[in-house]
């Protein structure tokens, strides 16, 4: 079967007459039907006829079957009027969750051209403003893309409520000749009952395709295609995750992805079979992530037994060279989707043992010729890619996983991440990416895969888990991945008071971090542009709040801003001392400082607990700041260091505009205050002052 979705134009122009004539209907038959099987009506009832039938004395050659077929008759308007009321409720749920997503739409439409987008007839959004900066004109697709997500959710939610209210209707009436006896008392009662036939189906789709595959023919689309159309639909419901998995059973369940996949090669989005393994991938592991969150022995064997298939190889005979083993088919479908923290706390400790002998701490993995990256761009045979994205998505867990000072030890100093197969996919560390997310993740308690995720305060536990993840990659110095350093980047915008005050603390003094690890990390980060842009517009954000806030020693906010600053500058002097002119070549400055533009307040990550009027202000601080790092880029690529009043001068002097347009009252009282160029010269002389300090902290005096 082929679910239907529903089209924009469907939900906004939905006219609900038909279902209020239809509910208005249905709630007579129901009435009529209830009053007759309970006899609380004045007409005939069937309470009676059962009760007159059982205690007739029924005599004759039929009168025992005579006698039955009444008895079943009086019995059958129970069932039917138990139909009617579930009928009635199916239709008038139809109606109000209809609308609901019908308001839904219209809201998202408004809040939408709020921001200044257009949205058609159809649902397409687009900007009608034309863009000549490259940066801007980025940022607008950027802002274009999330919004049409925003409207394809709603879309996708009453697609998934049309599907179920139409299939319970369905399996009321399915049988010509009985009544179901079904009784629907909440949507949830549906969804639950649609959702165990979906995975029926679904399960005669999964083993149709594992016959073609077994007899070496090549997957139907068709078939892939009604499948995939089906779990997207269901992937959520509890009730279709679970019978799907349990009935499956873990082995068939990695096999059947085994068989589809081959080596992985296929999964790409480049072919028209490729897209709908991609899919498949994502549909299937997101059932699986379901599923995991589920109670029950069935569940709790299926659980038990992934983990024993993990070290054991899963076969395919097509594909007799390249058996991947049970954890790097699992890890592979464990890229989307929020898995169970018990079962991931499992999983991790039996796939770390696996890691630490076979994989001797991940270094056996390249060159492993298996195509199963959970992300579709690299070769992805080390099964803790996978694993370290599902952690990203379940913050608690990752949380857990780096507070621990063992696990933190393993994943952040023992173990190895070693690149992709260069020749295969662009040659980037997929598993150190997924790190990357999971160390965010556990040290903020966001999930960096949902862009709606706000900012959370944070706990005692994320707390040490930051603290750890500071102080083991500080030490790594030169050999912190690079595929880290934009997640270090936001994790010490997102920890941005710690990070604030300890780079304009003079040295010496007390601070929440140590100044030289943070020193080292940010020296680190400062060598990718998109770490360096990351930190900037993050610590921008904490330094306008600073001078926003600050109003019983305004003076200390400018004091503090400047030496930020000249901490900031001195790291990312020392990174370009460190690197080669080619090695700032290679990491696409140029190409990144000409097209970057600076994340619009209303699409940037909520990272930090400011308002939306402090990160309107830093995103007009961030622009100024943009422009003067576009001037620090030679032709050639390389990086040119400059002073800090001659690299930052536009960013220092909006701090300066700022600084008085907040301390006006302040800035009147003070000659040395009361003018621009004053304040400038004020955070000028702190930048500087705090660029010698971090030169002092370097060399430890």
């Amino acid at each position: 079967m082929t679910a239907e979705m529903v089209s924009y134009r469907d939900l906004s122009e939905l006219k609900l007459t038909k279902l209020d004539t239809a509910i208005t209907k249905w709630k007579g038959i129901k009435d009529e039907f209830h009053d007759i099987a309970t006899g609380e009506g004045k007409g005939a009832d069937v309470v009676r006829l059962e009760k007159q039938a059982t205690g007739a004395d029924w005599t004759g050659a039929n009168a025992d079957l005579s006698k039955q077929f009444v008895v079943e008759v009086a019995r059958e308007f129970h069932d039917a009027a138990q139909q009617a009321k579930s009928i009635h409720l199916a239709v008038k749920l139809s109606r109000q969750r209809m609308q609901k997503h019908q308001s839904d739409l219209q809201k998202k439409v408004e809040d939408i051209r709020d921001e200044g987008l257009h949205v058609s007839g159809n649902g397409t959004v687009s900007d009608s403003k034309h863009y000549t900066d490259e940066g801007k004109r980025k940022a607008a697709e950027e802002k274009i893309k999330a919004a049409g997500a925003r409207i394809e959710k709603v879309l996708k939610a009453a697609a998934s409520t049309q599907h179920d209210l139409a299939e319970g209707l369905r399996l009321l009436v399915q049988d010509a000749h009985d009544f179901s006896g079904a009784d629907y008392g909440s949507y949830d009662d549906i969804r639950k009952i649609v959702g165990r036939a979906d995975a029926d189906k679904a399960i005669d789709e999964v083993r149709d395709l594992y016959k073609q595959a077994k007899n070496g023919d090549s997957a139907s689309l068709t078939k892939l295609d009604s499948f995939n159309d089906l779990a997207e639909l269901q992937r959520s419901n509890p009730a279709f995750a679970k019978r799907l998995t349990t009935q499956l059973g873990a082995k068939d369940t990695l096999l059947f992805w085994r068989m589809m996949c081959g080596d992985g090669s296929e999964i790409t989005n480049e072919t028209a079979r490729g897209k709908q393994l991609v899919r498949l991938r994502d549909n299937l592991g997101m059932t699986l992530a379901t599923a995991s969150r589920e109670k029950g022995p069935a569940i709790a064997k299926w659980k038990d037994d992934i983990l024993w298939l993990g070290p054991r190889p899963i076969s395919n005979p097509g594909h007799p060279k390249h058996d991947p083993s049970g954890f790097q088919l699992m890890s592979s479908l464990m890229g989307k989707g929020r898995f169970d923290t018990d079962f991931l706390r499992d999983y991790g400790k039996e796939l770390r043992e696996y890691d630490e002998t076979i994989g001797d701490k991940g270094r056996a993995w390249f060159g492993s010729w298996s195509d199963l990256d959970p992300s579709s761009s690299g070769r992805g045979a080390d099964p803790m890619a996978g694993f370290l994205k599902a952690a990203s998505h379940n913050p608690d867990f990752a949380t857990e996983l780096f507070e621990n000072e063992d696990t933190a030890d393993y994943y952040l100093k023992d173990r190895t991440y070693l690149p992709d197969n260069p020749q295969l996919g662009d040659g980037k560390n997929r598993a150190a990416e997924a790190l990357g997310d999971a160390l965010y993740a556990g040290g903020s308690g966001m999930n960096p895969g949902d862009p709606r995720a706000e900012y959370l305060e944070h706990t005692s536990a994320q707390n040490k888990a930051f603290h750890n993840i500071f102080d083991r990659l500080a030490v790594k110095k030169n050999d912190m991945m690079p595929e880290l350093r934009e997640d270090m980047a936001l994790l010490l915008g997102n920890h941005g008071n710690e990070t604030y005050e300890t780079m304009n603390t003079v040295y010496g003094q007390p601070t929440p971090l140590d100044q030289g690890k943070l020193m080292e990390i940010t020296k680190q980060i400062s060598r990718s542009p998109e770490g360096y842009a990351a930190l900037n517009q993050a610590m921008n954000q904490t330094m306008v709040h600073d001078i926003m806030t600050r109003k019983d020693h305004p003076t200390l906010s400018a004091e503090q801003v400047g030496r930020a600053l000249g901490f900031q500058v001195e790291a990312r002097h020392q990174a370009i001392d460190e690197m080669t002119a080619a090695e700032q070549e290679s990491a696409g400055q140029k190409s990144f400082w000409t097209y970057f533009g600076v994340a619009e307040a209303s699409t940037a990550p909520k990272i930090a607990p400011f308002s939306a009027h402090i990160a309107n202000t830093a995103f007009a601080v961030s622009k100024f700041w943009t422009e003067d790092e576009q001037d620090q880029i030679a032709e050639d690529g390389t990086l040119e260091k400059k002073s800090v009043s001659a690299g930052r001068g536009r960013q220092i002097s909006a701090f300066a505009r700022l600084w008085l347009r907040e301390n006006a009252e302040y800035a009147g009282s003070d000659d040395e205050w009361d003018t621009e160029k004053g304040v400038l010269y004020k955070i000028d002389t702190a930048a500087d002052a705090g660029k010698h300090n971090a030169e002092r902290v370097l060399v430890g005096e």
